[in-house]
Parts: structure tokens; C-alpha cells; sequence
């Protein structure tokens, strides 16, 4: 990620935590290292899983929830 610019940074949350509908103002990308979160993007939902990324543009309105009984570990990239 860092290659293609990104600034990468650990994260992990907890069984159970969900994020409301936001956006960020740069590029993001996640990469799960372990667990899973779904990301509902546009009236779809998507569970990234270990190995999984994703890439939201800037100004993406996107909601995100922990999946399963294990908390989610993934980087974040932004640019």
C-alpha cells in the first residue's frame, strides 16, 4: 500500500462496533489481516475477510460493522 502511496496504519475494533454512514475527504483503502467487516457502499453490503481490500475514493458514503464473534484487524490507507 505504501508503494502506491498510501499513508498505512494499523486498526481493529471489537465484536459488535458499527460505524454509522460517514465519508473521509482523501482515497482510502482497507486490507483485512484477521476477522471480518462488512461495508455497505451505495445500498450493497460487502464482507472483506483476511486478505480481502477495498478502495473508496474520496467523499464515498460508506457504513462498516464487525462480523462474527472476533475482532477485525486491517490497515487503512490514505491519500
Amino acid at each position: 500500500m505504501e508503494a502506491e502511496g498510501y499513508s498505512v496504519f494499523e486498526w481493529s475494533d471489537p465484536p459488535g462496533r458499527v460505524y454509522a454512514p460517514h465519508a473521509h475527504p482523501e482515497d482510502q483503502s482497507h486490507w483485512v489481516i484477521s476477522g471480518a467487516i462488512a461495508l455497505e457502499v451505495n445500498g450493497e453490503e460487502y464482507v472483506l475477510r483476511a486478505g480481502d481490500r477495498d478502495y473508496l475514493p474520496a467523499g464515498t458514503i460508506h457504513a462498516a460493522r464487525v462480523v462474527g464473534d472476533e475482532p477485525v484487524v486491517y490497515l487503512i490507507g490514505a491519500k
